[in-house]
């Protein structure tokens, strides 16, 4: 019991020499700037709030009542404006090529009016190793189930599709799609 009374006394006593010598010590990485006449004059304590398209250097120049010529700190600074990159703008000094119109094909294995009519034809695919969508929407208060096959890069990869479905007796038909 004594041995356990030394060693819990000993403990208490080497955790409490550790804490007053970690508390005492300068810290590595506190109060490292130093305080001179080109870092901002913060006073307070409470955070700086930004316009959304407030750079930096602005807030620097305009803490130390500096007029430059604009034109240089633009150039010379990237213009990092987030809040517009995130809403999917572009960002203004940022040139944008018209985007390429891409064609993608899709073949058309059936139109049924019924839903287990599309059903039959997908498993008759299937059954060909041939992978189907079907794809429904309402007409004039029909609904019509669509049978699609793809989407195909190029239209000769979609023509082989159709003619291994010609023959085996599967009218089909190419979709053109431009993105």
């Amino acid at each position: 019991m004594n041995k356990f009374i030394i060693g819990l006394i000993l403990g208490i006593a080497i955790a409490g020499g550790l804490a007053y010598y970690l508390n005492n010590t300068p810290a590595q990485f506190v109060n490292r700037v130093s305080n001179n006449s080109n870092t901002m004059d913060n006073k307070s304590s409470s955070p700086i709030i930004l316009a959304p398209s407030t750079q930096l250097q602005e807030l620097h120049n305009a803490s130390q009542g500096v007029a430059g010529n604009a034109a240089t700190e633009q150039a010379s600074a990237p213009n990092y404006d987030f809040y517009d990159i995130l809403q999917g703008r572009k960002a203004a000094d940022t040139k944008t090529e018209p985007e390429a119109k891409v064609t993608v094909y899709y073949v058309q294995a059936g139109v049924f009016d019924t839903q287990n009519g599309a059903n039959d034809m997908k498993a008759q695919l299937a059954l060909l190793g041939i992978d189907a969508k079907i794809r429904s929407q309402q007409n004039n208060g029909k609904i019509i189930n669509r049978i699609i096959i793809g989407p195909f890069k190029t239209d000769d990869d979609a023509n082989d599709v159709i003619s291994q479905l010609n023959d085996n007796g599967i009218h089909a038909k190419l979709i053109e799609i431009n993105k």
